[in-house]
Parts: structure tokens; sequence; C-alpha cells
């Protein structure tokens, strides 16, 4: 992946990321999660997106059997219900796809299936992943984002996936 094509995709991506993006595994299920949390960059000379998946959510289980995912990030003002119900909704409890009326779009890079409709799909291979040590936090950060309301005992932190972009792309 040329990093300048993958740059010029960042403005639109960082956009539509506040408002939600879906992530789905590799692997036979197809489970899409949204997500308002990732970085774009390029790290080790490679153009690279970091997402972060709780240890409690049904999709870390899947993002540990497989070593690719895809981002895919609706165009402005559209999936708004589907990017919804797929933030409020465990793929253990429902099939998203059907219960979502979603579609799949194979990958062209390797990655995972991405969903159909976006305006743009990120294609990712994971380099590294790393569980985050939740006694570093900043007090304040800790507290607000991994305070006594999670979902299991320690907290819930996150694991950091940073995902090699094979590719970036429009629809």
């Amino acid at each position: 992946m040329d990093n300048k094509e993958f740059s010029a995709l960042l403005p639109q991506a960082n956009e539509q990321l506040s408002r939600g993006v879906f992530l789905t595994a590799g692997g036979e299920i197809w489970n899409p999660m949204t997500i308002g949390w990732a970085q774009f960059g390029v790290v080790w000379a490679r153009p690279v997106v970091t997402v972060m998946v709780r240890k409690s959510r049904y999709t870390y289980s899947l993002m540990e059997k497989t070593d690719v995912f895809t981002v895919s990030f609706p165009r402005a003002k559209e999936m708004g219900k589907e990017l919804a119900f797929c933030g409020v909704r465990s793929g253990r409890d429902v099939n998203k796809e059907k219960e979502a009326n979603l579609t799949r779009l194979a990958p062209r890079a390797g990655g995972a299936e991405a969903v159909a409709g976006c305006g743009i799909v990120m294609e990712c291979r994971i380099v590294q992943k790393q569980l985050l040590d939740l006694n570093t936090f900043d007090p304040e950060f800790r507290e607000k984002y991994y305070g006594s309301n999670q979902a299991l005992p320690d907290g819930d932190p996150h694991v950091l996936y940073v995902g090699e972009v094979l590719a970036a792309y429009e629809l």
C-alpha cells in the first residue's frame, strides 16, 4: 500500500470515525462491530490502522482467531441505523448481517470481508497486538474509561491491534 494513497483517504476517514465505522475480523464468522476510536498513521515505514477492542466483546474472540481485519467507513449521514444496531447488539446474540440488513463485500487484498455500501474500506493484517496495562494509565482516563462500571472486574481493558494496511480504497 502506498503511503500517499493511504494519506489521501485520511481526512474523510477521520471525519466519519466520530460518527462510527464498522470493524470486521477475518474468519468464518462475520460480525460487524461499530467502533469510534482508531488511529491512522505510518509506523515501521508502513501505513497502519490501530483499532481497540475490549476483552469482553464478542469481536475480541474473533480478532484473536485471525490475522486480518477490515475497517469500513460509511459515507457521511449514511448507515446510521446500521451503525447504531451494530454498536449496541452483540454477535453472540444476533446475526447482525440479517438483523441490520447488511451485505458483505469481498476483500481485494486479503483482509476480512467489508461492509458493502461504505465509501472507504481499509483492509489490514495484524502486525502487533497489545493488552493495555491499566496500571500505567493516567488516573483520570482510567477512572473515566475503565472504572468500576466495566463488564469485567479487571476494568475490561482494550487490546490494541495494529494493522498494516494491505489496501485502502474508495467505493
